[in-house]
């Protein structure tokens, strides 16, 4: 059983970036690989603040911000399966008592790697795209009550990314997602209630 790693949204509270166009080049040039601590913004700026900060939540999508608290949970269960780039965390006094934040925030690069989708039993869409030896590339499609995942062999991680996998002249990709395994979820969910989604796969 697994999940999609996806914190809940907080909306009414703001920030700006140092830069964010480092982190969206990376993404691009990089993937499915980390991305190197150089193209993540050095700061973040709260500029307005509705509730408490969230132990882990999107910068934007597909980038994601956990705190201290968050990361000794994700290095417990999860020990070398995630690469934490240190981010500093400023705002106002007034805004700072709102948000009550932790003593320290990282974005996270997933190191974890598995190939456990099973594509034959998985609807996909065509990208319209190929690999550089020609071979076209597909994806998910969008419905993750419909995708089917093997289950977990002993040392394979609890938070990863799916590795590319080739059948005669097509390629499988799901390099944007990450996934959870049952377990680290339930053990974040704990610890941080109502912070996550629970986006099961193939289940509603």
């Amino acid at each position: 059983m697994a999940y999609m790693f996806d914190p809940m949204h907080f909306n009414g509270t703001t920030f700006d970036l140092d830069d964010t166009t480092h982190m969206a080049v990376g993404s691009m040039q990089f993937s499915p690989n980390p991305i190197p601590a150089s193209y993540f913004p050095k700061s973040l700026i709260f500029t307005g603040a509705a509730a408490r900060l969230p132990d882990m939540f999107h910068m934007s999508r597909g980038f994601f911000v956990v705190s201290q608290r968050a990361r000794a949970v994700l290095e417990h269960w999860a020990p070398a399966q995630v690469d934490f780039i240190p981010v500093a965390h400023q705002a106002r006094p007034e805004i700072a008592a709102t948000l009550q934040f932790d003593r320290a925030y990282y974005f996270i690069n997933i190191l974890g790697h598995a190939q456990r989708l099973l594509w034959r039993e998985t609807p996909t869409q065509d990208y319209q795209s190929k690999t550089d030896d020609g071979v076209d590339i597909l994806g998910l499609h969008h419905d993750y009550t419909e995708w089917s995942l093997r289950d977990r062999e002993p040392g394979e991680p609890l938070i990863w990314r799916e590795e590319a996998w080739r059948d005669g002249n097509k390629e499988y990709r799901a390099w944007s997602r990450v996934f959870i395994e049952d377990l680290l979820w339930r053990e974040l969910d704990a610890n941080f209630p109502d912070q996550l989604h629970a986006l099961e796969i193939g289940k509603d």
